[in-house]
C-alpha cells in the first residue's frame, strides 16, 4: 500500500539543491528513519538532482525537477522525475576504485554512490520523455 504522496517541484539550477535537500530530509525524519539513513537518502537525492540539472538539462535553469517522496510498506521511495535529455545508465561504466586516483576520470562516481547508499535504484524513461529515477530505503534496514 502507497502512503500520502510529497513532492516539490523546483527550476533546474543548483542553488535549488538546498531546498530539495530539506524537503527529503524532512520527509524522510518524518518516515522514522536513523538520522544515518536520512543522510544517505538526502545524498542520493542530491546525486539524482544534480544529474538531472547539470546533464539532462545541461545546466539550462528553465528546466524542471520533480521529487515525490512516499512510503510503500517498509520502503521510503523518492522519484526523481525531470523533462531534459534522456540518459541511458547502462551506458556508464563501473569505477575502477583499484586505479589510483590521479589514474581515474572524472567524474563517473555519482551513480556509484547513489546505488551504495540506497537499497535499490531504477532509472526509467517516462512515455512523455525525460528521465525518472526510482530510488527506495527500507526504514530500519541496511544503513551502511
Amino acid at each position: 500500500m502507497t502512503s500520502t504522496q510529497h513532492e516539490i517541484c523546483v527550476t533546474s539550477e543548483l542553488a535549488n539543491l538546498a531546498n530539495i535537500g530539506v524537503f527529503v530530509s524532512e520527509r524522510a525524519r518524518l518516515s522514522g528513519m536513523s538520522e544515518k539513513q536520512v543522510f544517505q537518502v538526502q545524498m542520493a537525492v542530491d546525486e539524482a538532482c544534480t544529474n538531472a540539472m547539470v546533464h539532462a538539462y545541461q545546466g539550462d535553469p528553465e528546466g524542471e525537477v520533480r521529487v515525490c517522496c512516499y512510503l510503500e510498506g517498509n520502503e521510503f521511495v523518492v522519484e526523481v522525475v525531470d523533462q531534459g535529455q534522456v540518459f541511458d545508465a547502462t551506458a556508464v561504466p563501473e569505477p575502477d576504485l583499484g586505479k589510483p586516483i590521479e589514474d581515474r576520470d572524472i567524474g563517473g562516481l555519482g551513480l556509484f554512490f547513489m546505488r551504495k547508499l540506497m537499497d535499490s535504484v531504477v532509472f526509467a524513461t517516462p512515455s512523455e520523455g525525460g528521465n525518472q529515477v526510482i530510488m527506495r530505503k527500507r526504514i530500519g534496514g541496511r544503513s551502511s
